[in-house]
């Protein structure tokens, strides 16, 4: 039984231009899932080669985001456990709590200036 969160090692079968097919297997070898880890799970960057990433046969560790145990399916992702892969909140538009106040003054300004 694999959990929302988990983490686990993942052996790479597959790699195709949206991601790569893995499998997760127990201890004592018993093919417990068939995995993907979709392309927008290894990086919060542009990725432009996976292959640069992984290569096939690969043990890599995981975190678990969907299990379906009827199905034997799991979703799988590679970024959560790298944090150097995520994108900052340094990296997003900062708002500088002025917004419009500095245009409409400039527009009062110009205006009485008439």
């Amino acid at each position: 039984m694999l959990n929302k969160g988990q983490i686990i090692n993942a052996k790479i079968t597959s790699i195709v231009n949206y991601g790569v097919f893995s499998e997760v297997h127990s201890e004592d070898g018993e093919l417990i899932a068939k995995g993907l880890i979709h392309i927008s799970e290894l990086s919060d960057f542009f990725v432009r080669d996976i292959n640069s990433f992984f290569a096939i046969g690969d043990v890599i560790e995981v975190q678990v985001l969907e299990y379906d145990a009827a199905k034997k399916q799991v979703k799988l992702s590679y970024k959560a456990l790298h944090p150097e892969l995520l994108k900052s909140s340094e990296n997003k538009i900062q708002e500088t709590g002025n917004g419009f106040s500095k245009l409409e003054d400039s527009i009062d300004d110009s205006m009485n200036n008439d």
